[in-house]
């Protein structure tokens, strides 16, 4: 009998802190609107600091733990958006020579290469690569093969094409053994990758084709000389092979004493620490405008509630002097700050979720909810009623009743 009392009793309180939000609901809408700023903006960090963290570790697996990357472009060049390459064809034989090489991919790169099948166009990525592209960046195939060492002799007209491509050009439709038009040339299509998604600051990992090496350089764009990329995997000790590279390369290209590289190095463990840095970065810069948003927010729910208790002055007194205790009068106004955190905090949740989804759509942005962003979420909800609510729901508890309804 006793439980159901309480459980009674609690009703009618839940109830009664519902009425006056509703009664004073633009104030609520208001107060909460904020939480749910600051709680959308966690939200967005914690999504996307996973999801960049997720993606970097797939890229870092992707490459083995023994890859470097050689780009025909120093940082100089990289920052003043320089993109042509000083990495020739010879330097990649030169490359294959350093001690503990024991796997070389050759790439040339050309950006915005207008595709055509039937009546739809598209501009992608278009990678020429030897042979070994796809085992190298253990990359599997939804349909189809990878090109034959003829081809790649012969700069056969035939393509592998990413996930995005095939949706673009193809959307049903079995792409096999269908020409397409890679800028002027016709080619055969004799593969579709495995979506993989993505961007991570490039174009979209699935928006590109891969031909030979070959066909690239001398039927696309006429470049035999130079190559975007050389990625190569060792058996040594990275930074001694990294080193050993450099000196090569300095040595390929002319430059002496204290002229800057002409190329880039990259390991696949300087990915992680790439993004570990921007992670942190990002956490420090939008975490801090979060919190700043959540304190804003609480401090305004504070000083609305202060006002609440200066109008209600009068029903506080009366409430007191019909038995309500200090205890009651304290967690009845503290429950409603926290009640409206807690809205506040979902409605902040479920626009990250719309927003998170919009982002990585329209920007290729990873992205990745899971359980602790919503836990995490909640608990600063719940965090910002109490402080904010506590000290006004305090001075409500120790209004005097016969001082109250005198006014």
């Amino acid at each position: 009998m006793a439980l159901f009392q309480k459980i009674s009793q609690l009703k009618e309180f839940v109830e009664e802190v519902i009425r006056i939000l509703y009664y004073y609901r633009g104030r609520a809408v208001f107060s909460f609107s904020g939480v749910a700023l600051g709680i959308l903006s966690i939200c967005i960090i914690v999504t996307t600091i996973d999801g960049a963290n997720k993606k970097a570790q797939e890229i870092f697996e992707m490459l083995g733990p023994d890859s470097i990357m050689i780009f025909g472009v120093g940082e100089k060049q990289r920052a003043a958006r320089i993109r042509t390459s000083t990495l020739k064809v010879e330097d990649a034989d030169l490359i294959a020579r350093v001690e503990g090489i024991y796997d070389l991919m050759r790439v040339y790169s050309a950006r915005n290469v207008m595709m055509r099948y039937r009546d739809r166009n598209w501009q992608t990525l278009v990678i020429g690569s030897t042979t070994n592209y796809f085992d190298s960046l253990a990359w599997k195939f939804q349909t189809g093969v990878t090109y034959t060492a003829e081809d790649y002799a012969n700069a056969g007209a035939v393509c592998v094409i990413g996930a995005r491509v095939y949706d673009e050009l193809f959307k049903d439709e079995d792409p096999l053994g269908k020409t397409i038009l890679v800028g002027k040339l016709p080619t055969r299509v004799i593969g579709v990758l495995e979506e993989r998604g993505g961007s991570f600051g490039g174009p979209h990992v699935d928006d590109r084709i891969i031909m030979p090496l070959t066909t690239v350089t001398s039927r696309i764009v006429n470049e035999k000389r130079y190559l975007s990329l050389v990625r190569v995997k060792t058996n040594r000790d990275l930074d001694r092979t990294i080193e050993d590279i450099r000196i090569t390369l300095r040595q390929s290209h002319g430059l002496q004493g204290s002229l800057d590289d002409d190329f880039t190095l990259r390991s696949s463990k300087d990915i992680l620490a790439f993004v570990t840095v921007i992670s942190g970065s990002l956490l420090l810069f939008l975490g801090t405008a979060a919190v700043v948003a959540l304190v804003v927010s609480g401090f305004v729910l504070a000083n609305l509630f202060y006002l609440n208790i200066q109008e209600r002055k009068k029903d506080i007194g009366i409430r007191r002097a019909y038995g309500a205790t200090r205890k009651g009068i304290l967690l009845s106004f503290l429950f409603e700050s926290v009640l409206i955190t807690f809205i506040g905090g979902v409605a902040g949740i479920l626009l990250s979720v719309v927003l998170g989804s919009t982002f990585e759509n329209l920007f290729d942005i990873p992205m990745m909810f899971s359980l602790k962003v919503v836990v995490f979420a909640l608990f600063f909800s719940f965090l910002t009623g109490v402080l904010s609510g506590l000290k006004p729901a305090l001075t409500a508890s120790r209004i005097e009743p016969i001082e109250a309804i005198r006014g």
